[in-house]
């Protein structure tokens, strides 16, 4: 059996069992609230708002938002009388007293030092715009978005009806009959049923070459090409749009370069740490 230690154990049934019927109403959720104002008293411990913002924390935005109103965080408070309640109990019954609540209460003591030790070597962590703009300057390679086209395609068989078939649709298309009409009507590519055609957008090495050269030869939305040849048969390719080139702007990948920069900091301080601690204090590994 799992005896991981949570903040709240019970908070999980109803995280878990959540439904609508207790999604936050704007108007139930008071603006302001005295984190100190005591809630509840069990056995004289004091539970306060406080502990209720703090497990809405903990168990993340989607519940924070399904409980932060007057009834869901009743339904907290009733869990945290239950909590204490059956912590009571468990102490009376002398389960504190155990051979397993004593490794359990030891694990958790271990994590949660370790934990604290751990933040208070990178609280001092910053990283600054310089920082960030230098990174993006000299790796602007990894923000370029290459260009790409949207295209569809009619897909014929390379034989004699596939030859009469392209004769058909040119004289179609003249005729000014709908590129996506034509391909579910003739198009051997099973997905022309459901979408005319419809390739959406690619770059290129992503299709094979005979296609490619063929597609991205096309300049204008609308161009239709000439039947294009490859393993898989003859394609009449129609350009939709095109994106060109471009490199994502400094503003645009900031947080993300931030993050990053921040990410390797921590890595790096975390591994001078443990390495100090480890000349600090004497470790014998006994596993082969």
């Amino acid at each position: 059996m799992n005896k991981n230690f949570l903040k709240v154990v019970f908070l999980i049934v109803f995280v878990l069992g959540a439904t609508a019927a207790f999604a936050a109403d704007p108007a139930d959720v008071s603006p302001e609230k005295d984190p100190e104002r005591v809630l509840a008293i069990v056995e004289g411990h004091e539970i306060k708002e406080k502990d209720i913002d703090e497990l809405l924390m903990t168990a993340g935005l989607q519940a924070a938002m399904m409980y932060d109103n007057e009834q869901g965080r009743r339904m907290i408070l009733d869990e945290l009388i239950a909590l204490r309640l059956f912590s009571l109990s468990g102490k009376k019954q002398g389960f504190d007293d155990t051979p397993e609540f004593r490794s359990s209460l030891d694990s958790f003591i271990t994590q949660s030092m370790a934990m604290a030790a751990m933040e208070n070597a990178m609280k001092d962590i910053s990283v600054s715009d310089e920082e960030c703009k230098k990174f993006y300057d000299e790796n602007l390679d990894q923000f370029a978005t290459p260009e790409q086209i949207h295209a569809s395609h009619i897909l014929l068989a390379d034989d004699e009806a596939g030859a009469d078939k392209i004769a058909l649709i040119k004289e179609e298309l003249e005729k000014g009959v709908s590129f996506d009409v034509l391909a579910v009507e003739h198009s051997i590519d099973p997905s022309a049923q459901q979408n005319g055609g419809d390739l959406g957008f690619f770059g290129r090495g992503q299709m094979v070459p005979e296609f490619e050269e063929g597609a991205f030869a096309l300049n204008e939305p609308g161009d239709i090409s000439e039947p294009v040849k490859s393993n898989f048969g003859w394609h009449i390719i129609k350009l939709e749009e095109k994106r060109p080139a471009s490199v994502l702007s400094y503003d645009e990948v900031k947080p993300q370069i931030e993050q990053n920069i921040s990410n390797e900091k921590m890595t790096e301080k975390y591994l001078e740490e443990l390495e100090a601690l480890k000349e600090e204090y004497t470790v014998e590994i006994l596993m082969d």
